[in-house]
């Protein structure tokens, strides 16, 4: 990939992070990459496919990524402190993403709103349906590989189902960060997180 679509994509990613898609405009994504329109279009037919190919290129990858960092070098950590961890390393991959060649355009994490990006995304992305079911799948798996570690490290009670947990964390995890993000309170998503699973611990801890 050339340089200009490079920063095209990745000055994109800065403004579908920072605001809804339908506030972002050409025009300043002109503006920040210097280019004409006749620039921009021999790299992308229309704002759509620009769209489609960041989500593709940096947001579902963000998650990808950290699912096969866990599947191929787990973290070693305990049950109670994962969830938290992965939510916050896949939102760094996204801001690691977002910094390429941005030069004076930078993003803080407390910007980002991954949750009005995926609702977004079930109106500006084709297919979003088929591509969040198969992620939350894998999410899915991933929590079960972990509670089937954590079982086996005598950490929690073994005769607790590991799928059935796993899909409750899951649900569980999307659940509390829909209710931060309605109340504004999105910047905390991590401690409401962390003190929802300390609560669960109680009950599933050996």
């Amino acid at each position: 990939m050339n340089d200009t679509k490079e920063r095209i994509l990745s000055i994109a990613l800065y403004f579908f992070l920072k605001k809804p898609y339908t506030e972002v405009t050409m025009n300043e994504i002109l503006k920040a990459s210097g280019l004409s329109k006749g620039g921009f279009y021999h790299h992308f037919e229309s704002k759509e496919v620009l769209y489609h190919e960041v989500i593709d290129r940096f947001v579902l990858k963000a998650f990808l990524t950290e699912f096969g960092h866990f599947i191929e070098n787990p973290y070693n950590l305990s049950f109670i402190e994962f969830v938290p961890r992965y939510i916050k390393e896949s939102l760094a991959h996204l801001m690691e993403f977002a910094d390429t060649k941005l030069g004076e355009y930078k993003l803080d994490l407390s910007e980002v709103n991954i949750y009005i990006v995926m609702f977004d995304m079930m109106k500006h992305y084709k297919g979003f349906e088929q591509v969040i079911g198969e992620l939350h799948q894998k999410e899915t798996t991933l929590f079960k590989i972990l509670i089937d570690k954590a079982k086996e490290n005598g950490e929690i009670r073994k005769d607790i189902d590991s799928l059935s947990l796993a899909k409750h964390v899951h649900t569980s995890m999307h659940g509390i960060s829909v209710l931060a993000l309605l109340e504004g309170e999105m910047s905390a998503i991590e401690d409401i997180i962390k003190e929802h699973f300390d609560n669960l611990y109680q009950l599933i801890k050996v």
